[in-house]
């Protein structure tokens, strides 16, 4: 074998290797570029999706608590007339009809201060749930009104006992509240008509008209404030 030929088998491999180089090269370059390509958007998607499912998440927390709570306040703790049927009819025994109105008459207490209600009639009994379910509403407030009556936390304002007035908080302590509220205000003069007109947004502005004459009467008597005008109930407050 000659130089020459011996110096092209020497050749041979250098020339068969440059394509392999080449290959690998060619298929490095496309999974560089490929991981570069998809590495960002799944950056981008995972914090759209963190943060969307954050607002999504927030307003759903909190509407089954207020529904609960408003079922719990207006309705009595026996249920309604399917749950508690027979507490939805006068029982005919005396003693059982006793216990019933004394059940009313708890839950009446309840319903008018949470209603910020002074005064129920026949009319609150045929329009107002639970008590529309009754039968025989007429007697059944009849019945109710007296045992409360009885307890002296109710008084009847007709002799057909058709209208009741609830006192589910004291007189005296109403005369406290509006003292407090007159002194964190700063209001040192009140007359009946301006409590009622100019704070009603206040659960003393519902009071009845003659009830709050009695409560500034009764604000004078504690030494709370004195009187401008009796008969306008217009009063003005002692700082102490």
């Amino acid at each position: 074998m000659g130089v020459k030929e011996r110096r092209k088998e020497k050749e041979k491999p250098k020339a068969e290797s440059e394509p392999e180089s080449k290959e690998v090269e060619a298929s490095d370059a496309p999974v560089e570029s490929i991981a570069e390509a998809h590495k960002p958007e799944v950056e981008i998607i995972s914090k759209e999706s963190v943060e969307v499912s954050e607002i999504v998440e927030e307003p759903q927390v909190e509407s089954p608590e207020i529904t609960e709570a408003e079922i719990t306040e207006t309705m009595p703790p026996w249920g309604g007339m399917k749950q508690s049927e027979w507490m939805y009819h006068i029982p005919p025994r005396e003693e059982d009809k006793v216990l019933w109105a004394e059940e009313w008459g708890d839950f009446i207490l309840q319903w008018t201060e949470f209603n910020r209600v002074h005064i129920i009639s026949i009319t609150t009994f045929i329009k107002e749930k639970p008590f529309s379910d009754i039968l025989g509403k007429a007697d059944a407030l009849k019945i109710i009104g007296d045992t409360l009556t009885e307890k002296e936390i109710a008084q009847w304002l007709n002799k057909k006992k058709r209208q009741l007035r609830v006192y589910w908080r004291p007189l005296e302590d109403w005369a406290d509240i509006i003292y407090q509220w007159a002194l964190d205000t700063g209001n040192v003069r009140l007359d009946v008509k301006s409590i009622i007109i100019q704070e009603k947004e206040k659960s003393f502005a519902t009071l009845p008209e003659d009830d709050l004459k009695i409560v500034v009467d009764l604000m004078v008597t504690k030494g709370y404030a004195e009187w401008v005008d009796r008969k306008k109930g217009a009063i003005k407050i002692i700082v102490i």
